[in-house]
């Protein structure tokens, strides 16, 4: 079960903490990485689309990010909320895609296919929850 390259920085910001675990103490643990900027706090500005297809300032999202480094390749992560771990994982992730480490490639592909068929499976668990409390109006006596 492959993925494509360009979306497991995006589910890094999905997975479960124990997957952010296994990123960056089984999978970082083999490379020598070098965290450029430690993860911390910040805020960004959120910009939304209206009806009338404007654009306006929803307000102030706090972002988690980090920054770093492996043989001269670099890394940036950013997740929303404060969650420093998430954020050097994402960095990580990054840098292991622009690498030339195949096997820790193929190994980030494997792990991003796990956490993505166990959040498919959570969506379609909690969709058949929801399908539960439907109402079929066009079933109701009177109707």
């Amino acid at each position: 079960m492959s993925l494509n390259l360009d979306d497991i920085p995006t589910l890094v910001g999905q997975m479960e903490p124990a997957a952010i675990d296994r990123l960056l103490l089984e999978l970082a643990a083999t490379e020598e990485i070098e965290i450029i900027r430690t993860p911390r706090s910040g805020l960004v500005m959120m910009t939304c689309r209206d009806a009338f297809d404007c654009d306006f300032h929803l307000g102030e999202v706090l972002v988690s990010e980090a920054e770093v480094c492996c043989r001269g390749v670099h890394g940036y992560g950013m997740v929303p909320g404060d969650d420093p771990r998430r954020a050097l994982a994402r960095a990580v992730a990054e840098v292991i895609i622009a690498g030339d480490n195949q096997l820790l490639r193929q190994r980030l592909n494997r792990l991003a296919a796990e956490q993505r068929h166990l959040l498919e499976q959570q969506q379609r668990d909690a969709a058949e929850l929801v399908a539960r409390t439907k109402v079929r109006f066009d079933l109701m006596p009177g109707s």
